[in-house]
């Protein structure tokens, strides 16, 4: 009976890390996504302006940007709970505020995610509308999917950075990576002004080492 206790909980533990694995190659596609195909970028230039030449549901860039968030997020969010009830006692209060903050994170991410990728997914035809109607509701929902993910993903820096103060002292590679992501992540923004292809650039090498937090706290919960 104890030998089947303890081969369940050695189950348990890989499935944790496992999951935080699935969780960082979710966070690195999403990277060598922008790599691959980087877009060209600016302050004035997220929302679409015309229609293009893609107006059909076929499963293209965007929605490989969405497969890559849900498998970060659908992911992570067993490893974070782990996480905060493994180290809860290490300071109650900013855990549970950091965990809330990276849950609602990943809610958001997930809902506004996912519609993407099921209409990529989607084998049907959709009913034609006139191209003013069309551009207008394309820039509509752009802005709202624009607006979610920015709210995600500052949800997320906010809580890992309070991990990152939290674990200082005893964690210092996970706290460095923490703050060396977020710093990268601000320093990219001024660039989109004058030099958006170094702005994806520096966006990338944020995302690669938020990449590496996942299977940092995956660890620290299994142990």
């Amino acid at each position: 009976m104890q030998y089947k206790e303890n081969h369940l909980l050695d189950i348990f533990k890989k499935s944790i890390l496992v999951l935080g694995i699935i969780s960082s190659i979710g966070i690195i596609g999403y990277g060598l996504s922008y790599i691959i195909k980087m877009p060209a970028v600016s302050p004035d230039g997220f929302v679409p302006k015309t229609l293009g030449n893609n107006s059909s549901t076929t499963f293209g860039f965007g929605n490989i940007l969405a497969l890559f968030i849900l498998m970060y997020a659908f992911a992570f969010l067993p490893v974070n709970i782990m996480f905060t009830i493994k180290k809860y006692r290490t300071n109650p209060y900013a855990l549970i505020i950091a965990s809330s903050l990276i849950t609602i994170s990943l809610i958001v991410e997930i809902i506004n995610n996912l519609p993407l990728l099921a209409a990529g997914l989607f084998l049907g035809k959709l009913e034609s509308v006139s191209p003013d109607i069309q551009l207008y509701l394309r820039q509509m929902e752009t802005i709202k999917y624009i607006a979610f993910d920015v709210v995600g993903f500052a949800f997320a820096y906010f809580a890992f950075f309070i991990y990152a103060l939290v674990f200082f002292k005893s964690e210092k590679v996970l706290s460095y990576t923490i703050i060396g992501s977020i710093v990268m992540f601000i320093v990219n923004i001024p660039f989109l002004w004058f030099a958006p292809s170094v702005a994806v650039v520096l966006m990338v090498i944020s995302i690669f080492a938020f990449a590496l937090v996942p299977i940092y706290l995956a660890r620290m919960a299994i142990k």
